[in-house]
């Protein structure tokens, strides 16, 4: 069963390369309105999207992400913020605590929240023929960025994504079998991952194998030693609670 929704998801690719053609205003509100209507946790709406278009707070953000096509003018560069200030601000305004607001679970509905609208612009992008690339790379640097950005608290920059005109036309990364990400009332417990996934790591490698010819890599090669290693998995943090822990280097989330 398919359609054209349905078809455009299935051919999704990461694109890294892109024409120095920016999107037009009419593609940035359209982008920017399903970002608005994505389905919200309690109707809290805890979510802010920026759209960096300040050459100097475009290359402060690629320099966190160590990343340089993130900086320059190529793809459009959002950033999506969990955001539980504006809501501080309400219940200030009407007399009321935010002290609620600080907890680990609201954070947690605001993230839901900021990835759901990332997902749904990257649905809405393809769909327009446009490409895109998440950054999760942003978390290198979460200060960084949050001073970029002049984060207020109760805020924290969750993911970045670059949307544009596409200048390449990579390969489609392989994905593990659904007998492994899928399963019907409990976990899919095997007894060998390395076993179950053989044949899949030898599709990942011939992938890896074709579109660059000098990296020899499998799927589970890549999880035993990739993992922890680089600006997206690992992060500058401060203090030792269990929050401070959780959310890099911020205080009240930043």
């Amino acid at each position: 069963m398919t359609n054209e929704t349905i078809a455009s998801q299935l051919a999704h690719r990461t694109i890294r390369a892109y024409k120095d053609q920016p999107l037009t205003e009419a593609e940035v509100t359209t982008l920017m309105d399903v970002a608005r209507h994505t389905a919200t946790s309690s109707f809290l709406q805890s979510c802010t999207v920026l759209h960096i278009t300040d050459p100097q707070v475009r290359e402060t953000i690629g320099a966190a992400s160590g990343q340089p096509y993130v900086g320059g003018t190529k793809g459009d560069l959002f950033i999506f913020v969990a955001d539980l200030y504006r809501n501080s601000r309400i219940r200030a305004e009407q007399g009321v605590s935010s002290e609620a607001l600080g907890s680990m679970n609201l954070f947690l509905t605001a993230l839901e929240d900021a990835l759901l609208a990332a997902q749904n612009v990257v649905v809405a992008a393809e769909s327009m023929g446009l490409g895109t690339v998440y950054l999760g790379s942003i978390l290198a640097d979460p200060r960084g960025v949050v001073d970029a950005l002049e984060l207020p608290e109760l805020t924290f920059p969750i993911v970045g994504l670059l949307v544009g005109h596409a200048d390449q036309e990579p390969g489609q990364k392989p994905r593990m079998p659904l007998s492994v990400v899928t399963a019907k009332n409990t976990y899919p417990r095997v007894e060998s991952y390395t076993e179950t996934l053989a044949d899949y790591d030898r599709e990942v490698t011939e992938y890896y194998d074709l579109r660059s010819g000098s990296r020899l890599e499998s799927f589970t090669h890549l999880v035993a030693t990739n993992i922890g290693v680089g600006g997206a998995h690992i992060s500058p943090h401060h203090g030792s609670s269990p929050r401070a822990r959780a959310v890099p280097a911020l205080t009240r989330f930043h």
